[in-house]
């Protein structure tokens, strides 16, 4: 055996494994309708009628279409037991019924059309039978069949609800009843299986008695027993004392439910034991002994699980209870999340709030001690001149240029005659300065992620809250849609409820239908539903067939984004040995949530580059760990600023754009503008932070703008425009032909690479330059026409 086949062999096996899986329940469910439609077409009522296999055929066809021709199969068979006429009489009854459920004028109820097919077919039948007007006794029994065979189907119809719905649907009264009445009319047409001694009839009685006294005690066993034998002698028109010892078997079987399964079986017997030396006139023979001994053995042999699924079935725990304590374990999970917050609140505060406010970011040019000393302070100080020049040394070795800090140097020992002192005093309170900024700063970052750990308290005790009972009512409201616009939909589960990451699945029923046609259902009715009633479009994220415990489609429907964005980008580096200093990334938070950032970092080399895609990785993550944007870049200046021996900062210009409502949120540290073109209007979002890692001091703000359809975006690094050229010109010039191309229809990576190339036709490009180029266009599903009625 090859590899390949070693690999593909226990595939192969689970597929076969699963595939028998699903034909065992099939033919189960085929055996077990084949066994109830035979003995029902075997029951006989009043010794005269069989009312019983046209109802269970009429709720059959309505909602066990894929079991059809099973019950077809067994009724036949069994009325075939009373000779070729019976069988005649009723595939006679099974065409009227068929041409009354077909009358396109009218449509009749299921029990009406039952009762007037077996009418319709027996008193023509009997008329010829007697050659005339039948015999009162005659025409009473065809009455008995006709009421019979209605209320039968309304016990059947009652029992047999929709085979996705029958083990969900609660076990009401009315339904266990209905059961029992079937349960009578099939051991009413067991009477004639005689096997050797084993009476089928009696042996199905007593062990139905057995297991009802075992899983529901003397309650359940009583009644059972009761209405059985009851109806058992109403069919055979025989009131006996067979109905006190049934009795008597479920009061005594029942009370023995505490001894356990042994104690059931033996407690069944004596009941019987002590009737067969009571009563001489019953009927206990050899075969009533077997049948019930038979009986009790089997129930030993019972598998537990059996006992407790009917338990659990019959029994289910209580919802007021799981309700309640369901509340309790909220109310205490989230007494202990405020708790927290509380104290995160207290932190907030503590290290923030209430120590800086009074501190003051930027301070005015003051003289210093060294100048109010000094004979020449009011000649140095009478103009602005002085406080400029301190201004511009402080600037310039805040910047760490070197030749800058030489320059301006050169200026103060121009102007004072203490230079060296004066020089010493303002490194002092530079760094001074620097610290206080720094510690601020600090203080700043944990605040905002005390903030942001604030807002994931809050998000969280507000899901503990939101229940998936709070989605029962959206829930019903669907199925109310569905059921209006005839969707075969028999479950819905709101799995997610936020606006734009909405998760719904569906629970379909196909007949006969291909899974290309539930998918056209989908799109065409449910979709359309969802965005009637959420006013937002949803989309088929996975749908697969299920056959367990019966053929169904289960669809998964998620959140769609309203809009979809194209983007390109455009890069040239000043030196290509060297590389760009800019980076750039384009990604998705999730479907409906992208993040866009473009970095320069400081100069035109590898060094630069490094830095700027190391400023851009870490942004990366911390938005994937869900950290707020603002406090993600107050994080990321504290610590790059902290590497002042390196002397590295960068530009980062951080965009958020909303695909589900169409907005855009802005950050921005040292970068350039970013532009917003909507047909021949251009909007600018500025910026006025320092670049990360630059000052000690930084703070930025966030941006907030409403995009609309066909909105065309530009983010631009600072190399695009000359520094010796007219600023004003130049953008001008740039936004004319941004214009231009899209008011020409160019898609954005043709236009992108048009506009610079007219562009650099005029201006030099002298800098590192990135262009990222980003368009919104609406989303337009295939059924936006279409609308469900």
């Amino acid at each position: 055996m090859t590899r390949v086949e070693m690999l593909e062999t226990p595939s192969m096996w689970q597929g076969l494994k699963e595939h028998a899986k699903n034909k065992k329940v099939t033919y189960s469910l085929q055996v077990a309708f084949f066994i109830i439609a035979y003995f029902l077409a075997q029951a006989v009522f009043f010794e005269a009628t069989l009312p019983f296999l046209l109802p269970f055929w009429a709720i059959v066809r309505l909602r066990y279409d894929n079991l059809r021709t099973t019950v077809i199969i067994g009724g036949l068979l069994g009325s075939l037991s009373f000779g070729l006429g019976q069988a005649v009489i009723l595939c006679l009854q099974l065409g009227a019924f068929e041409l009354l459920c077909r009358f396109k004028f009218y449509k009749m109820p299921t029990a009406l059309a039952v009762g007037l097919a077996t009418l319709i077919v027996q008193m023509p039948w009997q008329s010829i039978s007697y050659g005339g007007m039948p015999p009162f006794l005659v025409l009473l029994y065809v009455g008995y069949e006709v009421v019979l065979a209605v209320l039968m189907t309304l016990f059947i119809q009652l029992f047999f609800v929709r085979p996705y719905q029958f083990w969900q649907t609660e076990w009401s009264y009315e339904r266990i009843g209905a059961g029992f009445v079937i349960a009578a009319a099939m051991l009413g047409g067991m009477q004639s299986v005689v096997i050797y001694s084993l009476s089928l009839t009696i042996f199905m009685l007593h062990l139905i008695i057995c297991i009802a006294a075992r899983v529901a005690g003397v309650p359940i066993a009583t009644m059972t027993a009761t209405i059985l034998g009851t109806l058992l002698g109403i069919a055979s028109l025989s009131f006996t004392g067979m109905l006190a010892l049934y009795a008597v078997t479920g009061v005594i079987a029942g009370s023995c439910k505490r001894l356990g399964r042994l104690g059931v079986a033996l407690g069944s017997i004596v009941p019987s034991a002590l009737f067969f030396f009571y009563d001489a006139t019953l009927p206990l023979d050899i075969v009533y002994f077997f049948s019930i001994v038979m009986a009790a053995t089997i129930f030993l042999l019972l598998p537990q699980s059996l006992f407790t699924t009917l338990h659990d079935l019959f029994y289910p725990e209580r919802d007021e209870v799981l309700l309640k304590r369901q509340a309790w374990m909220t109310e205490h999970a989230t007494e202990n999340l405020m708790q927290f917050q509380h104290f995160v609140d207290f932190m907030k505060e503590l290290v923030f709030d209430r120590f800086t406010a009074d501190y003051v970011q930027k301070k005015k040019i003051e003289p210093l001690a060294t100048c109010m000393s000094c004979f020449r302070y009011e000649r140095c100080w009478a103009d602005a001149e002085m406080a400029q020049t301190v201004e511009n040394w402080c600037t310039a070795k805040a910047a760490t240029k070197p030749a800058e800090v030489l320059r301006t140097e050169e200026q103060v020992k121009q102007k004072c005659v203490k230079s060296t002192k004066l020089l010493e005093e303002l490194e002092a309170q530079l760094y001074q300065e620097q610290m206080n900024g720094q510690f601020y700063h600090g203080k700043k970052m944990i605040a905002l992620q005390l903030r942001d750990l604030s807002r994931h308290l809050q998000r969280l005790m507000q899901e503990i809250k939101e229940e998936a009972l709070s989605f029962q009512s959206i829930e019903d409201e669907l199925m109310t849609a569905f059921k209006q616009a005839y969707v075969p939909c028999f479950q819905i589960d709101v799995l997610q409820s936020k606006p734009g990451e909405r998760i719904v699945v569906c629970s379909l029923t196909p007949k006969k239908s291909n899974q290309y046609d539930m998918l056209q259902l989908c799109e065409r009715l449910i979709v359309p539903i969802f965005y009637d009633v959420w006013q937002e479009p949803l989309f088929v994220e996975h749908y697969e067939m299920k056959q367990e415990p019966f053929r169904h489609m289960q669809v998964r429907f998620r959140s769609a984004v309203r809009y979809e964005l194209a983007y390109d980008s455009y890069s040239q580096a000043k030196e290509l040995v060297n590389g760009s200093g800019d980076a750039h990334a384009i990604f998705p938070i999730h479907a409906g949530l992208t993040a866009v950032m473009l970095s320069d970092g400081m100069g035109q080399n590898k060094e630069a580059q490094r830095e700027s895609r190391k400023l851009i990785r870490m942004m990366r993550e911390c938005l994937l760990y869900n950290m707020n944007p603002e406090t993600a870049m107050h994080t990321l200046h504290y610590v790059m600023s902290l590497k002042r021996e390196i002397d590295m900062y960068a530009t980062i210009d951080f965009a958020l754009i909303d695909l589900q409502n169409g907005t855009l949120w802005s950050w921005k540290a040292g970068s350039m503008s970013t532009y917003i073109v909507r047909g021949q209007t251009v909007m600018k979002l500025d910026g006025t932070s320092a670049p990360v890692g630059f000052m000690p001091q930084f703070s930025v703000e966030t941006q907030k703008m409403k995009l609309r359809a066909d909105d065309v975006i530009f983010m631009v690094s600072d190399g695009l425009f000359s520094s010796e050229l007219n600023w004003d010109e130049q953008e001008s010039y740039f936004l004319e032909l941004i214009k231009q191309r899209i008011a020409e229809k160019m898609p954005i990576d043709v236009l992108l690479y048009d506009v610079m190339a007219h562009y650099k036709g005029r201006y030099d490009i002298e800098d590192d330059c990135t262009l990222i180029g980003l368009t919104l266009q609406h989303i337009i599903p295939q059924w936006a026409t279409i609308k469900a009625n």
